[in-house]
C-alpha cells in the first residue's frame, strides 16, 4: 500500500495521530487517503468496528472504493459516501424517532421541488427570483443570511416543506447535530463504533458538520480524526464551507492532539502552470513541479478583447489543434463560472465540431438529489453492465435493498448471493419505451413486481416517486432543458464514463485534470459571483476570487487558455468588466497566434 509513495506521502498514512494534511493539487491527495484508509483497515483488530470516509461528492467516494478494489482491500468495515448521506443512514434514519418533527416520517425534498417552492415564496414577497436565498442554519437553528429578511424568508420555506412532512439537506444536517448533541447515548454509540472519520475536500466542510464530526470524536481516544485538504480551493462558501484551523479542530474534537502535515509535490502540471496558479495562493505550502509534464512550456493565453459572440468558433479552433497534435477530446475541458452559459456553449460547438464527442455532465434532467430512493435505482439501470461497474453496481443493489427493508418492513436478505439475483433481475428487465420518464416507471414497477412487493402502498416511498419524475418533467419543460433529448439513450449517456471534451462549471470540475483548459467567463460578477461582491467586506471577494482562479488554473497539465470575453452585461445593462485580480496580474502570455 506504500507502493509510489514519496516520504512526505509515507509519513501521512503512518501516522499514528489525529491529523490534518495540507495537499496542494496535483500532490496524489487521493492516493494518500485511500492509502491511509487501506493501513487502518489493515490493522483493525476486531470485526465491530468501521471507518467512515466523508467525501464531498459520492463520485469521490466511488474512486477511493475502486482503488481499494484495486488494492485487493476487503471494504466490509468502510462506509464511504457524502456527510449527508452519513448523517441519513447513521443519525437520521436509526434515530429519528427521538425527534419531534421527524417521529411521524419524513422524506427528503429534491432541488428542483425546493427551487420551485422558493421561486414562489419569491414571487408572493416581490422579491427577485435569481436573488440567493440560504437555508443553511447554525448550531443554534439560526439562519445565516445576512439579510433578516431572507432568514424570514428561509424559515417559513422550512415550515411549508416540514408540515408536508418533508425535510432538506440543510434540515437534514441540522436535527443530525441536534440528535447528537441532545442524547448522549447517541454519541456514545457512534464514537464506540466508529474508529477513524476521514475526512476528504476539509476545506468545504461545514460549521454543523463540523459539529457533528466533533461530536462523535470529541475528547475520546477511540475514534480518531484525518482531515485531507487545500485551503486554497474553498469554492464553497456561499454554502457554508470553510477551511478550519488546526486550533479550531482541536476545539472541536475535545482538545485532542491534531498533527499538521503538508504535501507540496505537484506530479500533474508544468512549472509553468503552477507558476501561474500560486499567484493567487494563500497559504505557504511552495508547490513545485514534479512531475512527467513539469519541463514542458505548454500554452497560457488570456484574451481580453474577444466578443462573446465570437467564442464558439475561438474555442473550435482551439479543440481542432489540440486533436490534430494527439491530445485526446476527454483530455480536454471547457470551463464556465456558471453552469446556464454552458448548453448554447454545447449546442454551437457541436454544430462547429460534428464529429467531436462533447461531455456535459451538467446537462442532466435527473433531479439532483441523489438520496433519493429513485435516483439510486435510476443509477442501476442505467449504468453499464460491465467488468469495470461490476463491483459498484454490487454495492448500490445492496443500498437500494437495505432501503426497501426500512421503507416497506421486509426482511428481503443482503448476502453475496442474494444481490447478485437482485442484479440479475435488473438485468432482465430491458423496457421496449424510448421514452426516459416510460422506461424508469415500466423498468421500477417491473423490478418491484420481481420482488413481490407492493411499493405504492408505503407512503414515503411513493412520496418520493412522485417527486423524483415530478421534477424529471419539470427539468425536461424548462428553457435549460427543452433542448435535451427524452429519450433514455440520452439519459444512459449521462452516466457514462466521459469520452468526449468536457464542458463544466468550475465547481464541477474541481478534483479532475486536463492536458487543455478553456476557461471563459472570467469577469467581476462571475468571477467571484455578485453574491461575494455585493455587500461584503474586500477581504471576503478578494478570496472567493483568489480561490476560482486558483481551482481554474490547477486543473490544467500543460495548456491553458483564458477568456474574458467582452459583450456582456449586468441586469442594469452596464458592461461585465475582466476579474480585477486576473487583469492586475503580470504573467508572461503566449501571444495568441502561437495556437
Amino acid at each position: 500500500m506504500f507502493e509510489g509513495l514519496n516520504p512526505e506521502q509515507i509519513e501521512a498514512v503512518t501516522t499514528e495521530k489525529n491529523t490534518l494534511v495540507i495537499a496542494c493539487p496535483g500532490s496524489g491527495k487521493t492516493r494518500v487517503l485511500t492509502s491511509k484508509i487501506a493501513y487502518e483497515l489493515d490493522r483493525m483488530k476486531t470485526k465491530k468496528k468501521f471507518i467512515v470516509a466523508l467525501t464531498f461528492t459520492n463520485r469521490a467516494a466511488e474512486e477511493i472504493q475502486k482503488r481499494l478494489d484495486e488494492m485487493g482491500i476487503p471494504q466490509d468495515q468502510l462506509w464511504a459516501g457524502t456527510i449527508h448521506s452519513f448523517c441519513y443512514q447513521w443519525i437520521i434514519k436509526p434515530y429519528s424517532c427521538y425527534e419531534p418533527d421527524l417521529v411521524n416520517g419524513f422524506s427528503i425534498i429534491d432541488d428542483t421541488k425546493k427551487e420551485k417552492i422558493l421561486s414562489e415564496m419569491k414571487l408572493k414577497r416581490s422579491l427577485p427570483v435569481w436573488g440567493e436565498i440560504s437555508t443553511s442554519l447554525n448550531r443554534m437553528g439560526e439562519y445565516i443570511n445576512n439579510d433578516s429578511y431572507n432568514n424570514d424568508l428561509a424559515k417559513e420555506f422550512h415550515h411549508a416543506i416540514l408540515e408536508n412532512k418533508e425535510i432538506d439537506f440543510d434540515l437534514l444536517l441540522y436535527y443530525s447535530y441536534k440528535l447528537i448533541n441532545n442524547h448522549q447515548k447517541i454519541r456514545q454509540h457512534l464514537s464506540n463504533l466508529i474508529s477513524y472519520i476521514f475526512v476528504d475536500e476539509y476545506q468545504d466542510t461545514q460549521d454543523l458538520q463540523y459539529g457533528i464530526i466533533g461530536k462523535i470524536i470529541d475528547g475520546r481516544n477511540t475514534c480518531k480524526l484525518f482531515l485531507v485538504g487545500d485551503p486554497d480551493q474553498a469554492i464553497y462558501g456561499s454554502l457554508g464551507g470553510t477551511p478550519r484551523s488546526i486550533e479550531e479542530i482541536r476545539d472541536e474534537i475535545g482538545q485532542e492532539e491534531i498533527e499538521f502535515k503538508k504535501i507540496s509535490g505537484n506530479y500533474r502540471s508544468t512549472q509553468r502552470i503552477v507558476d501561474f496558479f500560486t499567484n493567487f495562493q494563500s497559504t505557504d505550502v511552495e508547490v513545485q513541479a514534479l512531475g512527467p509534464h513539469s519541463w514542458q512550456r505548454g500554452l497560457i493565453t488570456l484574451n481580453k478583447t474577444i466578443d462573446k459572440n465570437d467564442l464558439f468558433s475561438e474555442f473550435a479552433k482551439i479543440i481542432r489543434n489540440n486533436l490534430d497534435n494527439g491530445v485526446k477530446p476527454n483530455e480536454i475541458c471547457i470551463i464556465a463560472p456558471v453552469w446556464y452559459f454552458l448548453t448554447p456553449l454545447v449546442k454551437k460547438l457541436r454544430s462547429l465540431l460534428p464529429d467531436v464527442p462533447f461531455e456535459a455532465p451538467i446537462a442532466t434532467p435527473l433531479p439532483r438529489n441523489r438520496e433519493n430512493f429513485w435516483w439510486k435505482l435510476t443509477r442501476i439501470f442505467l449504468t453499464d453492465i460491465s467488468p469495470e461497474t461490476s463491483l459498484n453496481r454490487f454495492r448500490w443493489i445492496k443500498q437500494v435493498i437495505q432501503e426497501i427493508n426500512i421503507y416497506t418492513n421486509n426482511s428481503l436478505n443482503v448476502e453475496q448471493l442474494d444481490c447478485r439475483r437482485y442484479l440479475k433481475i435488473v438485468n432482465r428487465i430491458k423496457p421496449h419505451d424510448d421514452n426516459a420518464i416510460k422506461y424508469l416507471q415500466t423498468a421500477f414497477n417491473e423490478f418491484f413486481k420481481a420482488l413481490d412487493i407492493e411499493f405504492v402502498d408505503n407512503p414515503v416511498l411513493f412520496d418520493q416517486w412522485n417527486s423524483f419524475f415530478n421534477g424529471l418533467e419539470a427539468r425536461y419543460e424548462s428553457d435549460n432543458f427543452k433542448d435535451i433529448s427524452k429519450n433514455i439513450k440520452y439519459l444512459k449517456s449521462t452516466f457514462k464514463q466521459s469520452k468526449g471534451v468536457v464542458v463544466n462549471s468550475c465547481h464541477g470540475v474541481k478534483g479532475e485534470e486536463f492536458e487543455t483548459v478553456i476557461a471563459f467567463g472570467l469577469l467581476w460578477g462571475n468571477i467571484p459571483n455578485w453574491s461575494s461582491i455585493i455587500n461584503q467586506p474586500y477581504y471576503v471577494t478578494k478570496s472567493a476570487s483568489y480561490n476560482l482562479l486558483y481551482v481554474i488554473g490547477s486543473r490544467a497539465i500543460t495548456n491553458l487558455h483564458l477568456f474574458a470575453e467582452t459583450g456582456r452585461t449586468t441586469k442594469s445593462r452596464k458592461p461585465y468588466k475582466i476579474n480585477e485580480h486576473l487583469d492586475s496580474l503580470l504573467f508572461d502570455y503566449d501571444i495568441e497566434h502561437s495556437i
